[in-house]
C-alpha cells in the first residue's frame, strides 16, 4: 500500500463545503489529513462532508462556522481549532465570492464586500492563525486566471486575486524564517456555481485544452504543494487553467 502523503497532518480549509475547497478537503483526507471544514453559512453541506471524510476515510474532521473577513470570529474559531487540535500543519485560503459586473456600475458596497472576503480575508486568517501554524508547516493561496489577465467583467475579483498573489510572495518571505512554505494556485474556470458567472461572456472559448477543469484536478495540485513532493518550492504561484492564460497571448 503506497504511503499517504498527508497522514497524520491537520489541515484548515475555508471555504471548504462545496466546490474547489470540498474538493481539497476529499483529496486531503485520501492522503491521511485531519479535516477542519470552514463554512459561512452552509450547515449542511459541511456536516454532510465532515460525515463522508469520517466514514470513508478514518480521519478526523470537524466543522468550524465563521466568516474570514471578521477578526472576533476568526479568533473565536481559533481557539476551537487550537483546543481540538493544538496546531494545524496546513492552511488553505480557498473562500471567496464574486459579484460579476461591468466596471462602470460596480458599487463602492460590492467592491468593498468582494475585497474584504477575497483578499482581507485571507490575510487575516493567516495572521490570526500563524502561531498555530506548526514549524514546517505549509500555507496555500487560492487565486485566480483572472488575477493575472483581468477577468470578464469582475475587476474587483481580479483584483483582489491579483492581491492574492502578490500576498504570497510576501508571506513566503515572512513565514520562510519557519521553514513554513506558502505558495498560491491560479486555477482558470472550473466546474462549479462561480463559474456559472462566466457564462456567455466568451471565456470557455478561449480555455487551449477546450474544457472546463474539474475541482479535483486543482485539489490534486493543492496536495502536491501540501506535501514533501513539493518540499523546495515556495512563494509560487501555479496555474491550473487548462492554457486560458497563454491564450489571451494568441
Amino acid at each position: 500500500m503506497a504511503c499517504k502523503k498527508l497522514k497524520g497532518k491537520v489541515a484548515l480549509i475555508t471555504g471548504a463545503s462545496r466546490g474547489i475547497g470540498r474538493a481539497i478537503a476529499v483529496e486531503f483526507a485520501k492522503e491521511g489529513a485531519n479535516i477542519i471544514i470552514n463554512y459561512l453559512s452552509n450547515r449542511y453541506l459541511a456536516e454532510a462532508l465532515r460525515e463522508e471524510l469520517i466514514e470513508k476515510y478514518n480521519i478526523k474532521a470537524i466543522t468550524v462556522k465563521f466568516d474570514i473577513s471578521k477578526m472576533g470570529e476568526i479568533l473565536k474559531a481559533k481557539k476551537l481549532v487550537e483546543g481540538e487540535f493544538g496546531k494545524i500543519n496546513i492552511l488553505v485560503n480557498n473562500a471567496g465570492i464574486n459579484k460579476p459586473n461591468d466596471f462602470d456600475k460596480i458599487k463602492e458596497e460590492e467592491w468593498d464586500e468582494v475585497l474584504s472576503v477575497n483578499l482581507k480575508g485571507a490575510f487575516l486568517v493567516s495572521q490570526l492563525f500563524s502561531d498555530l501554524i506548526s514549524e514546517g508547516g505549509v500555507i496555500i493561496n487560492i487565486s485566480s486566471v483572472s488575477g493575472q489577465y483581468g477577468g470578464p467583467r469582475t475587476t474587483h475579483y481580479a483584483v483582489s486575486k491579483a492581491g492574492i498573489i502578490a500576498l504570497t510572495h510576501n508571506m513566503a518571505i515572512f513565514f520562510s524564517k519557519r521553514k513554513i512554505r506558502v505558495n498560491c494556485i491560479a486555477p482558470g474556470l472550473i466546474e462549479s456555481e462561480m463559474a456559472k458567472a462566466a457564462k456567455n461572456l466568451g471565456v470557455k472559448e478561449r480555455i487551449l485544452l477546450g474544457r472546463l477543469g474539474k475541482p479535483e484536478e486543482v485539489a490534486k495540485v493543492a496536495v502536491f504543494l501540501a506535501s514533501d513532493d513539493a518540499s523546495y518550492i515556495t512563494g509560487q504561484t501555479i496555474n491550473v487553467n487548462g492554457g486560458m492564460l497563454l491564450s489571451h497571448g494568441v
